[in-house]
């Protein structure tokens, strides 16, 4: 039985199997021929891995750069953590808690369930599709719940029925905005990152004018080369890369930034002007084999779905991961890494200013999420609404994870193996601050 289970927990954490799974439901649900299905549910599953192996060429290339603002600006004084989902549901689940990785298994396995039931019989016809995030939120709410001191079948059952309910309603939530940005109803959004997202979208309406679009940036003609997203992202992310380099060095000597990576250096011997130009030239790489893999995979799950929303979840409609969006605003999503960043930095001046302490500023967060965001505010306010809803997502996230840290909203997470560790996701975060103050009102905790 545990072998049976810890094969599930596996495969669901696997997007390219479990989407494509669901393509080959969906087209022989259709009863398409053999070649069809074949093709359908094999280039879905690459479409997946094709993204993913974008995203790691992209982040390889942003980790070096967030090294860079560490060393920039050094702690000295001031309470620092990392703020990362996946890092701390992986050291709780392997952590001195041994029932607690089991209770997470079990968790993501029930709620997503119970996602699938409500997807079924509710009007919100949504299939919440990105793997790690049905892992992150299984493994917050169960340690959210954990705290409250209830037994591990009572903190499963709990949970799982809070993540199937947050799975189908957070990308119904998401949705009047997907459809502006992507001009239909075939996919939808599904990332923790939703509840500030589509606050800036609700911005968006008030400020700004849609009409003026990131998207419709006019360029003088001899400037028209802007207009390819992988030369304007380069040299965008090439200021960014620099200036980054350049603080870095300002604040520890290119020596330090040049060091042995062991030693605690960046760049491992390698010239930091080089080094520097070298990241900015990968995250773009990484960016551009991203939405080749986004386009493949809008090709082929669309299709596929439509077996699946006439014969098992009916108008069902695939929620995916948040770069589905990118290739629609590429524009808004460099406009949202640049204004997240600032955000991320004056919501860290407000943490130091009022003692609590500091996430560090994380590009990936400032690209994946800022950026998210900014697309989302540039649907329905433009340009001067994707600037704002970016750097509000900086900004707020920062202080919404600070808080959450300070104030142990999901326990002692360090006694739980998350060392210096805390969540970033405000979908975890904002309704584990209400459970979390509801039970002190009720004196669970």
């Amino acid at each position: 039985m545990n072998g049976i289970l810890g094969f599930m927990v596996e495969l669901v954490q696997i997007p390219a199997l479990i989407v494509g799974f669901i393509a080959l439901l969906g087209l022989l649900a259709q009863r398409k021929p053999a070649g069809d299905v074949i093709t359908g549910t094999v280039k879905t599953a690459l479409s997946l891995l094709i993204i993913a192996g974008g995203t790691g060429v992209l982040v390889e290339g942003l980790s070096p750069i967030q090294k860079m603002f560490e060393m920039a600006f050094p702690s000295g004084d001031v309470t620092t953590f990392v703020t990362f989902d996946e890092a701390v549901v992986s050291a709780v689940q392997t952590g001195p808690v041994a029932t607690l990785g089991s209770e997470i298994g079990l968790t993501m396995l029930f709620g997503y369930l119970f996602h699938l039931l409500l997807a079924r019989i509710t009007p919100w016809h949504y299939v919440y599709l990105t793997g790690h995030m049905i892992w992150v939120h299984a493994g917050a709410f169960t340690i959210l719940i954990y705290q409250f001191g209830w037994s591990p079948v009572a903190t499963v059952a709990v949970a799982s029925v809070l993540v199937g309910f947050y799975y189908t309603i957070a990308p119904a939530l998401a949705q009047p905005f997907v459809r502006r940005i992507t001009g239909g109803n075939d996919v939808g959004f599904a990332h923790g990152q939703t509840l500030l997202n589509i606050l800036a979208g609700y911005i968006g309406m008030v400020v700004g004018n849609k009409e003026k679009s990131t998207e419709d940036v006019k360029m003088p003609e001899k400037l028209g080369f802007f207009r390819d997203v992988a030369v304007s992202t380069t040299l965008v992310m090439t200021i960014v890369s620099f200036v980054s380099a350049s603080l870095a060095v300002i604040t520890s000597g290119a020596g330090a930034f040049q060091a042995p990576i062991d030693d605690g250096g960046i760049s491992d011997g390698q010239n930091w002007i080089v080094f520097a130009l070298l990241m900015a030239l990968q995250f773009t790489a990484g960016m551009l084999i991203l939405l080749y893999g986004v386009r493949m995979l809008i090709g082929e799950i669309v299709p596929a779905f439509e077996g699946i929303s006439k014969k098992i979840i009916p108008n069902a409609v695939p929620a995916l991961d948040a770069p589905v969006l990118f290739a629609f605003a590429p524009n808004a999503l460099l406009v949202g890494l640049i204004s997240g960043l600032i955000g991320q930095i004056a919501g860290m001046a407000l943490c130091v200013a009022l003692g609590w302490p500091v996430p560090i500023p994380s590009m990936i967060v400032a690209f994946f999420a800022s950026g998210t965001a900014a697309i989302f505010a540039n649907s329905t306010g433009g340009r001067l609404a994707a600037w704002i809803g970016g750097f509000l997502w900086g900004f707020l996230g920062w202080i919404i994870i600070s808080f959450a840290f300070q104030a142990e909203v999901f326990g002692d997470l360090a006694g739980l193996g998350a060392e210096n560790l805390g969540f970033t996701v405000p979908d975890v975060i904002v309704p584990g601050i209400i459970i979390h103050g509801l039970a002190q009102l009720f004196g669970f905790v």
